[in-house]
């Protein structure tokens, strides 16, 4: 019973978790696809980037404006998404300038944190996250935009993948409009991801899933639904850890049982 009283606290925060870490993987596998792993490591560095901007003026002014940071991440987020596929994206070498970019924005971040003492007590949640203390308008938020995201994703699956496999063999000349949404929906659910569950949580779940469901999927459909099944029973099964110990850290767990559901998946034949 008092399992049970402890999901009703986390009404808000355990959906919107389970069904971010889904949209998330679905995310990571068209980015994967399009061999572009490196980039949206960039793309949410930058986006945390802005997220600490954000704190270091609330901060320096004495204010409490939760849209700011968001705001600052959505922008240099964007910015990073824009300037890395003009300059970057068709450059042999790529993958190391992404790596050097993702240094850069570490290193900003952590001379903010130094250069703002107080700012220091945000870090460890800003990267690291803690979805047992979610307040209840950002599990909303969170839960609205991913349910969205998830449904344009899946009714688009199949064109987005053909997509990438155009992209990869460099045969995709138009610009269509699906992928232009696609881009701003993964630039906006990752900025809210990385605001709300931390940035562990958030390259965590873009990548785990991916990592173990195409190794023994026999098609799309396959694969898709390990993918979900992954993403969305692993965090479940690691919220669920968490809460029946105070000692463990929810998202470390989340992370863990993703691990753990993928090894399962990979046994299964």
């Amino acid at each position: 019973m008092a399992f049970l009283e402890l999901l009703q606290i986390y009404k808000w925060s355990l959906p919107s978790s389970i069904l971010m870490a889904a949209v998330l993987a679905l995310i990571g596998a068209q980015w994967t696809a399009r061999e572009k792993s490196a980039q949206i490591f960039v793309l949410g560095q930058g986006s945390s980037l802005g997220i600490v901007l954000g704190l270091v003026i609330n901060i320096l002014l004495g204010t409490d404006f939760h849209w700011l940071s968001l705001l600052l991440g959505l922008i240099l987020g964007g910015l990073t998404l824009v300037l890395s596929d003009l300059m970057v994206e068709r450059k042999s070498d790529r993958n190391h300038i992404y790596l050097t970019l993702f240094v850069f924005f570490l290193a900003l971040t952590y001379l903010m944190t130094a250069l703002t003492p107080s700012l220091e007590s945000h870090m460890a949640s800003a990267y690291f996250g803690d979805l047992a203390v979610m307040s209840d308008t950002a599990g909303k938020i969170s839960l609205i935009a991913a349910l969205v995201f998830a449904v344009f994703i899946l009714v688009n699956w199949r064109h987005l993948t053909r997509i990438s496999f155009e992209l990869v063999n460099h045969s995709w000349i138009h610009r269509s409009l699906k992928n232009r949404l696609f881009d701003f929906g993964t630039l906006l659910v990752t900025t809210l991801a990385i605001q709300g569950m931390g940035y562990l949580f958030t390259i965590g779940s873009l990548f785990i899933a991916t990592t173990f469901a195409s190794q023994r999927s026999r098609n799309l459909r396959s694969y898709t639904l390990r993918i979900l099944t992954i993403s969305t029973l692993g965090c479940l099964l690691g919220f669920s850890l968490s809460l029946l110990s105070t000692n463990l850290p929810t998202v470390p767990c989340v992370l863990i049982g993703q691990i753990l559901v993928g090894i399962c998946s990979y046994m299964k034949k």
